[in-house]
């Protein structure tokens, strides 16, 4: 039966809201606490009232006994008990029971003003000379159950030292109890005063607490309904709830964030897919429709060589195209570097002599960097393969999108404890569109162009890879007097060595 009570006591209260159960378990609290404060009072201030019936009986049971035993020998007898009189004032109403010593005698009861008695007479015979309870304060009932009394019983002695019985006064106890029940009927009535009281106070002080919660909560839906720019209004203080509200706000801008990045990797990698298709397209129908009129016959023998030098171009592109596509499939993946001391000055040397083997008509040239700091070391910590192949994409793009006769020139200097290298070219340079997204793969500045002059759109992306997995960073700016200048800077190494820095996070493209 408990366990039944129990349970549904616990469904009951999982069933409410969280402000209900709150203000239940706090009401349940206050009613518990109430309920022991009070009965301990109760039972304090009886215990209190007792004792002091207690003391009465003991201040009044000598001259009661002498007045009652005075009495009751005197109605007997006829002769004076010669016992000393002595004034006070009894409690009014109050029963003695006298009990002789012989034990065959009856034992007589006397009330005294028996009219204002409001209970019945106390039940108690009589209190013999070896009863144990003789000297000792004891409760008894009344005769029909109603009531209590308060007994003290004393052994009777006359003036000559002879034992006379006992007696015992009751005094009744309903002042005690009618004070007790009254006050038991005050603090009920206060306790549910003060219950109601602490339930619609409670209710509103934790409905009023629990209103930043509401706004959580608010903010939690419309989030789960797709807006994630929704954040928790901002409390002020220090409390739980306006902890839970910054950590919240903190997680929303994460996964915002988050969200947004992968968006973004979503859609570039969809771009990336698409322009990967498109590019694979054109060589692959090229090689397709030269290897369809070759099987036809259609290519006269004359033109045969000049069908399969256009089957190689494409198919050379084609490989270009795709080991561009590992090589920036490599860097998104991060595989273990191992990095060595680079002297950025020998390859920007190195880089400048295969241009000029690669284009004698073109001029090449390595020339100083005008901020950059005399006779310092242009040491850095790489790979120098990685870092070889981003002073080559550099000076390749500036000899593709570039006219014959205009000079490309590749400097290299210490800076403010970077190593920096610019190419720069004579071009038409690049707008403020172009500029920014230089370095996104597949891009073309110039639409116009042949993909086959073109390249494969890939070589600044593996550019911008390479440099900031070397916690280094790459921008374009305008060349002085037209064309365009990209500049790569890198931390120099320290003389006696360094690791290779943590790779940074966005590439600057900044004009």
């Amino acid at each position: 039966m408990v366990g039944r009570l129990k349970g549904w006591t616990y469904q009951r209260l999982h069933g409410l809201s969280l402000t209900h159960r709150l203000v239940a378990v706090v009401v349940l609290l206050v009613l518990a606490a109430y309920v022991l404060t009070t009965s301990v009072s109760l039972m304090m201030l009886r215990g209190y009232l007792v004792d002091r019936a207690d003391a009465d009986l003991g201040a009044y049971i000598e001259p009661l006994a002498q007045r009652t035993y005075s009495q009751i020998v005197e109605e007997a007898t006829g002769e004076q008990v010669g016992l000393e009189q002595q004034t006070f004032v009894p409690p009014n109403p109050y029963v003695v029971v006298f009990t002789p010593a012989d034990p065959d005698a009856p034992a007589q009861t006397r009330v005294f003003q028996p009219r204002r008695l409001e209970v019945s007479m106390p039940a108690l015979d009589r209190v013999d000379v070896d009863d144990s309870r003789l000297g000792e304060h004891f409760t008894v009932r009344g005769e029909d159950g109603v009531g209590s009394w308060r007994v003290l019983a004393a052994q009777l002695t006359d003036g000559q030292g002879r034992t006379g019985g006992t007696i015992a006064v009751a005094l009744p106890l309903t002042s005690v109890e009618s004070t007790v029940r009254q006050l038991a009927w005050l603090t009920a009535v206060i306790g549910l005063t003060t219950l109601v009281l602490v339930g619609v106070l409670g209710w509103f002080a934790v409905r009023r607490a629990f209103r930043p919660l509401t706004r959580i909560e608010d903010t939690a839906a419309a989030i789960a309904a797709g807006d994630l720019t929704r954040r928790i209004p901002p409390r002020g203080t220090n409390d739980e709830v306006g902890s839970l509200a910054d950590s919240l706000n903190r997680m929303l801008a994460q996964i915002e964030h988050s969200f947004a990045v992968r968006q973004g990797s979503e859609r570039r990698m969809r771009d990336f897919v698409a322009d990967a298709s498109h590019e694979l397209r054109t060589p692959l129908a090229t090689v397709k429709g030269y290897a369809e009129l070759f099987r036809v016959g259609a290519v006269p023998p004359s033109e045969v060589p000049g069908a399969m030098r256009r089957i190689e171009d494409e198919a050379t592109r084609m490989s270009r195209l795709v080991e561009d596509l590992l090589t920036l499939t490599r860097l998104d993946s991060e595989p273990p570097m191992s990095p060595t001391r680079v002297d950025l000055t020998v390859l920007a040397s190195d880089t400048v002599q295969d241009a000029r083997v690669r284009t004698p008509d073109r001029t090449v040239r390595l020339v100083a960097l005008e901020d950059a700091e005399r006779s310092a070391p242009c040491v850095v910590v790489g790979e120098d393969g990685a870092l070889r192949q981003v002073l080559t994409n550099l000076v390749a793009n500036a000899l593709t999108h570039t006219p014959a006769g205009t000079p490309v020139e590749v400097a290299v200097g210490r800076v403010d404890g970077t190593v920096a290298v610019e190419v720069r070219d004579h071009g038409n340079g690049l707008d403020d569109d172009a500029s920014q997204r230089a370095f996104e793969r597949f891009y073309r500045a110039d639409r116009s162009r042949s993909r086959a002059s073109g390249g494969t759109g890939l070589g600044l992306a593996i550019v911008a890879a390479i440099v900031a997995r070397h916690g280094g960073s790459v921008r374009h700016r305008p060349t002085p007097g037209g064309g365009a200048t990209f500049r790569v800077e890198l931390p120099a190494a320290a003389p006696d060595g360094a690791d290779v820095p943590e790779p940074v996070d966005e590439v600057s493209t900044g004009s």
